[in-house]
């Protein structure tokens, strides 16, 4: 018999104790009380449930009991066999009582806080002779981690069911627990960091399960939405007209989607522009847990842009203005010229000397008029199918006279499998016939001018290139070469390229620049084949 065991049935006899009656319990808590320390202990309580279970379901068939009490004895719970609840319950043993070496005599809760160490009790090692038939084990439990809770855990079972692994058993237990402890409360703290960042960001955070159930909505996400936290939580977020469907999307067929733009009114004087994000959250296996999005709110950005495209469009119309004003000017005031002229003199007859001047200037500004008509708004393609390469090689002939009066040739590179598309061959026509005369025009003499064409049927479009190695442009020239009334010549008007811009945009088509100021220019010309 350990020695501490004997000890405590030496104090049994001296306080009197009979060991043929077993007293009982005269401490216990109110029910206030109990309750009070049950709070405390929730955590535990609630952790040893579960691992107590799994032992009790390891060890079914034999009658056991398990009970928790607190740092100074009192039973805060216990679990197991029905049969030996009742029975000591008749003793007096149940929620609430101290196990009290003073009027329990000696057992293990009392001894394994005294002694702080893991204690056996079996058979006739009881003071009490009913508790003949009885092994009790315990181990004590201290959680510093964990509010510096302190405790014991024991099992009480029959004689013939003694084991001493049980007292190994229980330490493990008590392991597991504060191991799980250990977890919850680094789950506890991650979760308030968590929320602390969620809560403040400046960013809308919206999550759910698998189910699309909502799990989280921070205060900027309320904000956005007009949508109260408290209301959506626990519900459905499909039904959100901006961005339901996508969270179906990413649960449903597991797909990303980013930068949407939604525009989502709160009230009638409170609109909200966001860029949206929503992602599945998968687990390592894999496997779906839910979906993620946040709004990143950038109405202020907007509401700029929209301000900068209005000054921008004030600005242009301003600079349009201005450089029609100017070219409409000069043959206008040749024209009153000559009319001032011919007022002055004494032969009124002589205005008909002037006629094909003035009919020249007229002629002027009426194709200014009709340039900047087309430029502003061209009209609509008259599609038909095309033969490609027939086309470039027409168009090429059409321009050989001019470039042949400044030494340089105009060569083809034509993909043979580029045939029909469907283009308004007029405007194309006319954007390449701008494009070669430009580049004739910077080649001062023996130049060469590169025409190629290709087939993009990834994309179901072509590519029509034209380089030459005339005088080029600066880059700032350059940033400037579709921006009505902007020239490098000496006589040009500055509406060719603009014109040649909006007709490759109506034909849902692009046109791109490069060059270098003294080597060249090229100009790639990409329209959809249908």
């Amino acid at each position: 018999m350990e020695i501490w065991i004997e000890e405590s049935r030496q104090r049994c006899f001296q306080q009197g104790l009979d060991p043929n009656k077993l007293p009982m319990p005269e401490l216990k808590l109110t029910a206030k009380q109990l309750q009070d320390e049950k709070h405390k202990y929730t955590n535990i309580l609630v952790v040893t449930n579960y691992f107590a279970e799994k032992i009790l379901a390891f060890l079914s068939g034999t009658p056991h009991l398990i009970v928790v009490t607190n740092d100074t004895g009192y039973i805060l719970d216990n679990y197991g066999d029905e049969t030996m609840k009742h029975t000591i319950s008749k003793l007096g043993i149940h929620e609430g009582i101290k196990c009290d070496e003073e009027f329990m005599g000696t057992n293990v809760v009392a001894l394994a806080l005294r002694e702080q160490k893991p204690i056996q009790i079996i058979g006739k090692e009881h003071y009490h002779t009913m508790l003949a038939e009885s092994a009790c084990y315990c181990v004590p439990f201290h959680f510093a981690n964990f509010h510096n809770l302190s405790g014991a855990i024991s099992i009480m079972t029959s004689v013939e069911h003694h084991h001493p692994a049980y007292l190994a058993l229980l330490a493990n237990m008590v392991d597991s627990i504060e191991r799980e402890l250990s977890l919850h409360i680094t789950n506890h703290n991650q979760n308030l960091v968590q929320q602390l960042v969620v809560n403040n960001m400046r960013n809308g955070i919206i999550m759910t399960d698998e189910r699309g159930i909502i799990t989280e909505f921070n205060a900027f996400a309320e904000k956005i939405t007009g949508r109260n936290r408290t209301s959506v939580t626990g519900t459905p977020v499909f039904p959100f007209e901006h961005f339901g469907s996508y969270f179906y999307q990413a649960l449903k067929y597991r797909k990303q989607s980013e930068n949407i733009e939604l525009t989502l009114r709160t009230s009638l004087d409170q609109e909200n522009v966001c860029l949206f994000d929503v992602l599945p959250i998968l687990n390592e296996q894999g496997e779906l847990l839910g979906a993620f999005a946040q709004f990143r709110d950038i109405t202020d950005r907007v509401v700029l842009e929209r301000q900068v495209i209005n000054s921008e469009k004030f600005s242009a119309i301003g600079k349009l203005a201005a450089g029609l004003a100017h070219e409409i000017r000069n043959p206008l005031t040749a024209i009153i010229g000559f009319f001032q002229l011919s007022s002055q003199s004494n032969e009124p007859q002589k205005l008909w000397s002037y006629k094909d001047l003035i009919d020249t200037e007229l002629q002027s500004m009426k194709q200014l008029v009709s340039d900047f008509v087309l430029m502003a708004k061209p009209s609509s393609p008259d599609r038909k199918a095309i033969h490609i390469q027939e086309f470039l090689r027409d168009t090429i002939r059409f321009m050989d006279s001019q470039a042949i009066l400044k030494n340089t040739a105009i060569r083809a590179n034509i993909d043979n499998t580029l045939t029909v598309a469907m283009i308004d061959p007029t405007q194309i026509k006319q954007v390449l016939v701008n494009l070669l005369q430009n580049a004739i025009e910077s080649i001062e003499k023996n130049g060469v001018i590169q025409l190629s064409a290709e087939l993009d049927l990834a994309n179901d479009r072509f590519k029509i290139m034209i380089e030459d190695n005339g005088g080029g442009m600066t880059k700032e020239e350059l940033d400037q070469i579709v921006n009505p009334f902007f020239t490098t010549k000496e006589n040009g008007v500055g509406l060719g390229l603009s014109i040649c811009y909006r007709i490759i945009d109506n034909h849902q088509g692009t046109m791109t620049a490069t060059s270098t100021k003294g080597y060249g220019t090229r100009f790639e010309v990409t329209l959809p084949l249908g």
